[in-house]
This record gives C-alpha cells, sequence and structure tokens, in this order.
C-alpha cells in the first residue's frame, strides 16, 4: 500500500506483468524435473507455491483496496482469458488466484457486479481437474458473499466437497443443485449478463463445462424467469445472436431452445412477439424455436391461444399485412409438431380461411434480411412472393391435424383442393370443396363456425364476401345444420348477394339458396318470392354462364317443392328464359335448361297450358336436333323432354317411334328415325312439321357438326312429308341456297346429307310441278 496512491494504470501494469510470467510457466511437475537434485525440486516447489500465493495476496490486496466497482472488475479481468486457457494447468493456477481474490470475509464496493462473473466462473465447477472444479465453486459462492447475500453455507460446502468425484454425471447433478440454491439470489438486472457469459461459454468450453453453462442458464431462468419482462427483448436479442454459432454444437443448442421454451413459460406473449418480428420466410433457426416451444409443455399451451389472437387482431379491417402472414407461418411451425387444436378449431379455422381470402391475389415484398446468412429451404423464397398459397399452406397444415383429431374429414377433392382454394378464378370453388369436408355431425364445432363467419356475409372485402358466401352455400344444404343453426338469417343475407353487381358473388349466393331446397324443404313454400325472383334474374346474366347455370339448377331444386299455384305468377317468365338456353355452348347449361323444362311441363296448370303447349312446338326442334348431341346425356335429356312434351300437342300416336329411340341399345341412325318421326307427324298435325322447318334455319349454321347434319337430315325429312300445300308456301331458293352452302361444309356427313337433302327437295318440287 503506497502513498500516493498508484493509478488504475499502474495497478494495471503491475498485475498483468506478474500474471504474463507466472500463469503461462510449465505445469509444475515438468518445473520440478528441471532441477538436478531432489533439494532442487523442493526448492522449486517452494518458490512456486510462494509465488502463487503472492499473485494472490497482490491481486487481492490491489483490487480490494479500491473504491471502484469498475476498476475492481477490470483488475480481475486480467484474469479471464487464463480462466478459459485451453491449457488445463493454466486454467487451474488462474482459478486458484480467483478463489484467492473472492474469498475470505472480503467486502466489494456497492455497486461491484456479479452477473458476469458467475456466467464465467460457475460452469467450471465440471471442469477437468478436481482443484479446478473446487476453486470455481469457491469463487461462485464467494460472488455472494462479498456482496453480503446470505447463502446456505453449511449445504454448499458439502455440495462443493463432492465435487472432487470424478464422475462427470456425479459433477454436472452437484453444480446443477448449487445452481438452483445460488441462481435465485442473482441480482434481477445482472441476469442479462449472467446469461450473456453462460452463451460465450456455450460457444467455446469443453463439452462437460458446456453442460454446466447450460444447466445454470436454465436454473436462472427458471427461478427468476417471471421478473424479467423488462429486459425480456435484450435477453432474447443476445440468445438470437449467438444461435448461427451454437446450432454448430448440438448439446449447446438444445440448451439454448430449452432457454426460449423457458423464458416463454413466463412471458409467452412477448417471445411470440419477438419471434413473428423474424423476417419471412422464417428462416431454420427461427422455425426451430417455434417448434421448440410448441413441444415444451410449460409454453405449448398458450402459444397457440396467444397466435390465435395475435391473428385476430391482425385481421381485424379484414385486410391482411405482413403481420397476418408471419402469425400464420408461426401456426404452420406450431400445429405441424403435432399440437391438438380442438379446443382452438373453430376460431382458427374461420382466421385462417378469411387470411387465405384477403390475401388472394396479393403480392407482397418480403421483408428486409437479417445481416447474418440466412439458410432457406427451396420455395420459400417463391412463398412469400404468394401470400395466399402461404396462407393456404397453414390452413391445409391445420385441416390435416383436424382430421386426426376427427374435426373434419377428407376433401372429395384430394390435395387439389388447396390449388383451388388460393387460385382467385378457382377461390369459390375450392372454398365450396373445404366445406364440404366439413364434419356436419361434430354440431358444437360447424355451429361455432358459423357463428365466427357470419360477419363474413356482410364484409367491405368482396373476396371476403365471396368466401363466406361460398362456404355458407355448401352448408345450406344440410338438414341437421337447419336444425341446429340459424341459417334463416343466411338465407336472407344470401338472397341479397344474389343481386350483387360481382358475378362469382352471384354464382354463390344463388347456389346457396338451390341447396337451401335440398336442406330445408319446408323452408322453400314460406321463402319462395325472393327465391324464384332472385334465382330468375339471374337468367339474365347472359354474359356469365356460370350464374345462368347455377339459376337454372337452383330453378330445378326449388320448382319441385312447389305446386302450380305457388309457381304461376312467375311460370311464364321461367319458361321463355329457360328456352333461351338450349343452344348454349356449355353442356351443363343445355342440359339443365332441357331438365327444367320438362320439370315445367308439371307446373302448368289450367292457366298456362296452351301458353306452354305453343312453347312445346318452338322448342321441338331442339329437342329432336340435340337427341344426337355430342353429349350423351343431353340426347337422353331430349328424348325425355320428347315423351313429356307429346302430351300438349295430342301427338301420342307419336309415343312408338320414341319408344324406339329408349328401347334401343344404340341410337337409331338420325335418318331413319327423322323420317318415321316426320311421317308420324305429318298425318297427324301438318302445322307443327312446318313449324319445325321454319325454326330450322338457325341450326344450319350451328358451330356442332353433328347439329348441322341432324339439322339437314330432318330437313329432308320434312320436305319429304310436307303436303303440296305447305310445299307451295317453301322459300325453296332459300332453302337451295343454304344445302349447297353445306356442299362445301369440312365435315363428309354434312356434305351427304346436303345432297340428298337437295336430291330430295328437287323430287318434290318436281312432283307438284314447280321448277325449282
Amino acid at each position: 500500500k503506497l502513498k500516493p496512491r498508484l493509478s488504475l494504470n499502474d495497478h494495471l501494469n503491475i498485475l498483468e506483468e506478474n500474471i504474463r510470467r507466472l500463469l503461462p510457466l510449465p505445469p509444475l511437475e515438468k518445473l520440478k524435473n528441471e532441477g538436478e537434485t531432489e533439494k532442487d525440486k523442493e526448492h522449486i516447489h517452494f518458490l512456486y507455491e510462494r509465488s502463487m500465493d503472492a499473485l494472490g495476496k497482490l491481486l487481492r490486496t490491489m483490487m480490494w483496496d479500491n473504491v471502484k466497482a469498475e476498476d475492481c472488475q477490470e483488475m480481475f479481468s486480467l484474469l479471464r482469458m487464463w480462466l478459459v486457457s485451453q491449457k488445463e494447468w493454466e486454467r487451474e493456477r488462474a482459478f486458484q488466484i480467483a478463489a484467492k481474490v473472492l474469498t475470505h470475509d472480503i467486502e466489494a464496493p456497492e455497486n461491484f457486479k456479479i452477473g458476469s462473473l458467475l456466467g464465467l466462473l460457475a460452469p467450471h465447477s465440471c471442469d477437468t481437474l478436481p482443484t479446478i472444479r473446487q476453486a470455481a465453486a469457491s469463487s461462485a459462492i464467494g460472488l455472494f458473499c462479498i456482496k453480503g447475500i446470505r447463502l446456505e453455507m453449511e449445504r454448499l460446502q458439502g455440495l462443493q466437497e463432492g465435487l472432487q468425484c470424478e464422475d462427470v454425471q456425479v459433477q454436472i447433478k452437484i453444480s446443477s443443485k448449487i445452481a438452483k440454491i445460488v441462481c435465485k439470489l442473482i441480482p434481477s438486472e445482472e441476469i442479462l449478463t449472467f446469461l450473456e457469459e453462460t452463451l460465450d461459454g456455450l460457444e467455446t468450453l469443453n463439452p462437460t463445462c458446456t453442460t454446466a453453462c447450460g444447466t445454470w442458464m436454465i436454473a436462472a431462468l427458471k427461478e427468476q424467469g417471471a421478473a424479467l419482462e423488462d429486459q425480456l427483448l435484450e435477453i432474447l436479442g443476445i440468445i438470437y445472436y449467438h444461435m448461427p454459432v451454437l446450432r454448430q454444437k448440438e448439446e449447446s443448442f438444445q440448451f439454448t431452445l430449452e432457454a426460449i421454451s423457458q423464458i416463454a413459460s413466463f412471458h409467452t406473449d412477448g417471445v411470440v412477439t419477438s419471434l413473428l418480428q423474424k423476417p419471412l420466410p422464417f428462416d431454420r433457426d427461427t422455425k426451430t424455436l417455434w417448434k421448440a416451444l410448441a413441444e415444451n409443455p410449460a409454453s405449448s399451451g398458450k402459444l397457440l391461444r396467444v397466435l390465435t389472437k395475435k391473428l385476430e387482431s391482425g385481421l381485424e379491417d379484414d385486410l391482411a399485412g405482413m403481420d397476418a402472414l408471419a402469425v400464420a407461418c408461426a401456426i404452420h411451425e406450431v400445429v405441424s409438431t403435432g399440437i391438438p387444436v380442438t379446443g382452438l378449431y373453430p376460431e382458427l379455422f374461420t382466421l385462417l380461411l378469411k387470411l387465405v381470402s384477403c390475401t388472394l391475389g396479393q403480392k407482397m415484398p418480403t421483408s428486409s434480411l437479417s445481416h447474418r446468412r440466412r439458410v432457406m429451404q427451396q420455395g420459400e423464397r417463391q412463398q412469400i412472393a404468394d401470400p395466399c398459397r402461404l396462407s393456404t399452406t397453414t390452413l391445409k397444415c391445420v385441416q390435416a391435424r383436424a382430421m386426426k383429431e376427427g374435426l373434419a374429414k377428407e376433401s372429395d377433392e384430394g390435395d387439389n383442393l388447396w390449388m383451388l382454394l388460393h387460385n382467385p378464378g378457382t377461390h369459390h370453388t375450392g372454398v365450396c370443396a373445404l366445406a364440404r369436408s366439413m364434419a356436419v355431425w361434430q354440431h358444437g364445432v360447424i355451429l361455432e363456425i358459423m357463428k365466427q363467419l357470419f360477419s363474413s356475409l356482410t364484409s367491405s372485402s368482396e373476396n371476403y364476401r365471396i368466401t363466406g358466401t361460398a362456404f355458407f352455400s355448401e352448408l345450406m344444404k344440410e338438414p341437421v345444420l337447419w336444425k341446429h343453426g340459424n341459417l334463416r338469417e343466411v338465407l336472407i343475407l344470401v338472397d341479397q348477394s344474389a343481386w350483387d353487381p360481382n358475378a362469382t358473388l352471384r354464382q354463390m349466393a344463388i347456389r346457396g339458396l338451390g341447396n337451401a331446397a335440398s336442406g330445408a324443404p319446408h323452408k322453400v313454400k314460406k321463402h319462395k318470392q325472393i327465391i324464384l325472383e332472385s334465382t330468375i334474374r339471374g337468367l339474365y346474366h347472359l354474359a356469365r354462364t356460370e350464374v345462368v347455370c347455377e339459376s337454372l339448377k337452383t330453378l330445378k331444386k326449388t320448382l319441385e317443392l312447389l305446386t302450380d299455384r305457388d309457381v304461376s305468377f312467375y311460370f311464364k317468365e321461367i319458361v321463355l328464359q329457360t328456352r333461351t338456353f338450349f343452344e348454349d355452348d356449355q353442356d351443363d347449361v343445355r342440359l339443365t335448361a332441357i331438365i327444367l323444362f320438362e320439370n315445367l311441363a308439371s307446373l302448368t296448370g289450367r292457366r298456362w297450358k296452351m301458353f306452354f303447349a305453343e312453347e312445346i312446338k318452338k322448342s321441338m326442334i331442339s329437342f329432336l336436333l340435340h337427341l344426337w348431341d355430342p353429349n350423351p346425356k343431353i340426347g337422353n335429356a331430349c328424348r325425355d323432354v320428347l315423351i313429356t312434351s307429346i302430351p300438349f300437342l295430342g301427338l301420342q300416336e307419336l309415343y312408338g317411334v320414341l319408344d324406339h329411340l329408349l328401347d334401343a341399345q344404340d341410337l337409331p341412325r338420325a335418318r331413319d328415325f327423322y323420317r318415321q318421326f316426320c311421317v308420324k307427324l305429318a298425318k297427324k298435325n301438318q302445322e307443327i312439321l312446318w313449324i319445325l322447318h321454319t325454326h330450322s334455319f338457325t341450326f344450319f349454321s350451328s358451330s356442332w357438326e353433328v347439329i348441322r347434319s341432324a339439322t339437314v337430315k330432318l330437313t329432308d325429312a320434312i320436305v319429304l312429308n310436307l303436303t303440296n300445300q305447305y310445299m307451295e308456301l317453301l322459300d325453296r331458293e332459300q332453302l337451295t341456297t343454304r344445302l349447297q352452302a353445306l356442299l362445301q361444309d369440312p365435315c363428309i356427313s354434312v356434305q351427304r346429307a346436303a345432297e340428298a337433302a337437295l336430291q330430295t327437295l328437287l323430287r318434290r318440287c318436281k312432283e307438284i310441278s314447280i321448277l325449282p
């Protein structure tokens, strides 16, 4: 103790010089072997012991004869590099000195910090030499003593003595017990520096010390985790910083994951918020962290609930941003671990379906990447460019889990469902398939989903309205949901959507009205006005075939449940509109229109019988020609509608010809059938034969070659059976011109039919002595 006092730099220079000369010396046994005699060896041993003791006293005196905590710590830091030396004899000397400095009733300055030193010293309680283990434990315990913190000294001294054991597992067990006793006493404001030091140790120390590092870190988080809320982001930031290096050491990395999970058990929301700020797409480390949280019983119970709430918050305005997408990514990682979804399924399902809807067709830029290198799995960069695909992937994961838990069933579309769902052009089709995969026997689950999805029907987002309407449109055909759920309100809102300018929304709404007839047939009469008016209006949407087709199907389902009196007011309009679609390019539209027309026969009543008979006359040409429609289903429908229509025209004699169509396994030749048909018709009603002729001209230019061929063959049969009176009314020039044009038709059968029809026309004209 010199007067005047030496400066800090002088102290540091003196200490550094002494440490640098003493600690790097070879091991004591090697030094002793340099002596020539036993006396020389004893002298070397004596000098070594005195030197080590002197260095310890020197450092102890210089450190604690100082009122500045920062100066004390700077002097002790001169030992730091030696405490972690790769040479165990250097570590042994450093720990012997440290033990002398930190024990023996020392009183440290008031603001002396022990967190970092504890993280540095404590893991070496599992070092390779018993002398190091003993000194490390003494030093760690001494840190608390010099701060005036009372410890269970007797118990700790007993544990410390046990560290002489050479069994590594025993050492780790004892170190863990010491950690549990003292970690609860670490000043909370120093936990951060303690954790930072242990994380450094996880990167650099030998295996047993690494295990001790992890053990002490977890112990501190268990004991003090609840009080770390204010330091949470800093602690997590330090852990994230170390993860890329720690991943290279499996045991160290597992301790890191356990640390995050331990923090999450106290502060789930904070940890989730922190992880959600990671750049998208999540890198491998972030994905691993989410899975670790999901697999940890202490945090898994809260985790999915917290994520669900955050997703709900991110979609409040029926808009989706990067925050909602990040939550979806997290949910995917969590659910893919096998965590149960039963308790949250209705909410999760509706929110993810909403996210799919709100991201439909969007393109979003990726977040800026972090400065360190990020390992991306194949496809991740493309995935974020299509947020809807990402949202759909998460929904698919949740649905797969729900199926295992009996909450949903396999979709009839299989994996194609997810392709349909994320494509803007087929999204509504995918939603319908998804709705069909709902397990309707799970009343509570489905009713909760319906309750949460109800707001979609009036959403400000057009996409979300389409999604909700498509979903409900499928559910409306389930009688059990009409029984348990309040679908009457849904029906009213769906009806309003049937008048929406958006064609897809109208289509889905009209489908819902049709499905209501299947799900609640007893409700159809009560609501027939809103159903019929909305559906009939859909028949005028000529620019969108899908709306027309849906309207025709809905009318078919609805009319089957109504009487002629129920339909009377709308009958004429329905018939006239239905007739306009017999020649539609879409098979589905043609087929449905023909079947609907047949159904209308039973609803004519007395008032509309004459009207319907006249419409049959105008329509018969279509039915006759489309017997040979490219789609065989339409041919069968035309046969059925002809059989139904005959009584209206008083042509029962034609049943025989039509029965031939019914009985034959293969269709007869068109020419033969038309000639038989026209022979019978000519005898009964020449007027209808003439009407068939006058309505046939438009079919000469049909886009279907089989229809062009059938038209020519029917014309041939008509001309052959017209009376002389009607033959005189025939526009021979026009008919000849049309038939001659068809001689150049690309289809050979059309050419031959036209040539035969021309010959028939010429012969009939000669028969009545009228020049062509």
